[in-house]
């Protein structure tokens, strides 16, 4: 597991899981294309607002901007920012979108969809 500033990559990555139970989590993640390919997961723990579309065929993950969280408080208002959370801008092909939290994490490896992030455990959706 890696923290990041920034995140780059050209692959797709979906809104994988998303929780408000232990501490607020959101996954996003690109499978493996193939057997000789890795599965690459984002994550940010601690999130207070987001904007998000399901999908990002490109991705680009990087810090905000003042003006940008200027923005983004104009539209939650400045209660996601009052414990010092981080803004991570989501740049997508054709959209761009927000996370409010803590840092970008990073993690590549061999494992199917179906196995642990190697984050810490995020109950499953019923």
């Amino acid at each position: 597991m890696i923290t990041r500033d920034a995140f780059s990559s050209d692959r797709t990555f979906l809104v994988w899981q998303y929780t408000i139970a232990h501490h607020s989590r959101v996954l996003l993640r690109s499978s493996r294309r193939s057997e000789a390919d890795t599965r690459i997961d984002l994550h940010v723990g601690g999130v207070t607002a987001m904007f998000l579309r399901p999908s990002y065929p490109g991705l680009t993950v990087r810090a905000g901007t003042d003006d940008e969280r200027d923005s983004v408080m104009s539209l939650v208002g400045p209660a996601p920012f009052e414990r010092g959370q981080a803004l991570h801008m989501i740049r997508g092909v054709h959209t761009t979108g927000f996370i409010v939290g803590g840092p970008l994490q990073h993690h590549e490896s061999y494992a199917s969809d179906d196995e642990p992030s190697g984050f810490l455990h995020m109950p499953p959706t019923e």
